[in-house]
C-alpha cells in the first residue's frame, strides 16, 4: 500500500496547527511546510506523542519570498513522488503597508502569490498520488472588494480590501484548479473557515484604524477549533465537497467578485506572468 501524505502551510499557530492536530491519525506521513522551524519542532514533538506510528517531516517555507518556496518545493519534490493532500493553509493580516522581499504587497504576496507558485510546483506529484487532493483555505472576505490592477503592487494600500483580494486570489486559484484538473482526478475544495481574531490588530497603527478594521472583521472570526473543524471536513470528505467553496462546512454559493469569470481568467494569467510560468 502507498504512503499517505500531506502537506500543510502555516501548522505551527491557529487554525493550521488544530487542523494538523485533528488529522495526524489520517496520514502516514506529514510535511509541515513553516517560517519557524523551531516552533514546528515543538508541534513535532506534541504530534508524535498523539501518534507515535506518523512521520513527520519539517520543510522551512516562508510564503512571502519566493525562493523560499521554490527552495521548499524542490525539497519536497526531490525526496518524493506524490502528495495526497497539500492544505494551503498560511495567511496573514496587516493593518498597515508591508513589502515582500520581491516588492509585493505582504498580504498579496504570503496569502496568494506564494501559495500559488507552491501549488504550481507541486502539483505534479499531487497529480501522481491516489488522492489528488488540495484544500485552499480562503476567505468569506474575497466579498469585501473587486480585484483592481496593479495586482500585486497597489499604489494605494488599503487594508480591508488589500486582504479581500489577497483571499478573492485564493478562490480564484481554487476555481482555477478544478476547471482545469478535476477530469484528471483532482479534488479541490476553498474553505472559509472563519478568521481567528488574535491574528490581526497587532501592528502599530491608531486603535481606531484597528478598531475599525476589528469590526469589520469580527462576522469572520471564530474559535481555532471552530475554524479548523471546516478544513478537516473538506479533507476528510474530499467527493462531497470537491468543486465547491465551503463557508464553515456549509457548502454555499460564490458571491459577487467570486463568480466574476473574466476577471479571473486576467488576474490568473497575470500571475502567471509575474511568475514566468506557461501554465498553472
Amino acid at each position: 500500500m502507498t504512503e499517505s501524505i500531506l502537506a500543510i502551510t502555516g501548522p505551527t499557530s491557529g487554525i493550521g496547527r488544530a487542523t494538523v492536530k485533528e488529522l495526524v491519525h489520517d496520514f502516514d506521513r506529514i510535511l509541515l511546510l513553516a517560517r519557524n522551524l523551531k516552533k514546528a519542532a515543538c508541534l513535532k514533538k506534541e504530534l508524535l506523542d498523539v501518534n507515535p506510528k506518523v512521520k513527520i517531516e519539517l520543510i522551512e517555507c516562508d510564503l512571502s519570498i519566493l525562493t523560499s518556496v521554490r527552495q521548499a518545493s524542490h525539497t519536497i519534490t526531490y525526496k518524493y513522488n506524490h502528495i495526497d493532500c497539500l492544505i494551503n493553509n498560511a495567511g496573514i493580516v496587516k493593518t498597515s503597508r508591508r513589502e515582500s522581499m520581491d516588492g509585493y504587497e505582504l498580504m498579496m504576496a504570503t496569502n496568494y502569490i506564494g501559495p500559488f507558485l507552491l501549488t504550481h510546483e507541486l502539483l505534479p506529484i499531487i497529480m501522481n498520488s491516489e488522492r489528488k487532493q488540495i484544500t485552499v483555505v480562503s476567505s468569506g472576505a474575497y466579498k469585501f472588494a473587486p480585484m483592481k490592477k496593479p495586482f500585486f503592487k497597489p499604489k494605494h494600500f488599503n487594508p480591508i480590501s488589500g486582504y479581500g483580494r489577497s483571499k478573492l486570489g485564493t478562490l480564484y486559484l481554487a476555481q482555477e484548479l478544478y476547471e482545469f484538473y478535476s477530469r484528471k482526478g483532482l479534488r479541490v475544495t476553498a474553505v472559509h473557515p472563519g478568521a481567528v481574531s488574535t491574528n490581526i490588530g497587532k501592528d502599530n497603527v491608531s486603535k481606531q484604524l484597528a478598531d475599525t478594521i476589528f469590526n469589520l472583521l469580527d462576522p469572520f472570526f471564530v474559535s481555532v477549533e471552530e475554524g479548523s473543524q471546516s478544513v478537516i471536513k473538506a479533507v476528510r470528505q474530499p467527493e462531497k465537497y470537491a468543486g465547491f467553496y465551503s463557508d464553515q462546512g456549509e457548502i454555499a454559493a460564490v458571491k459577487q467578485y467570486g463568480s466574476d469569470f473574466k476577471m479571473r481568467r486576467e488576474f490568473i494569467d497575470a500571475t502567471l506572468k509575474e511568475l514566468d510560468l506557461q501554465a498553472l
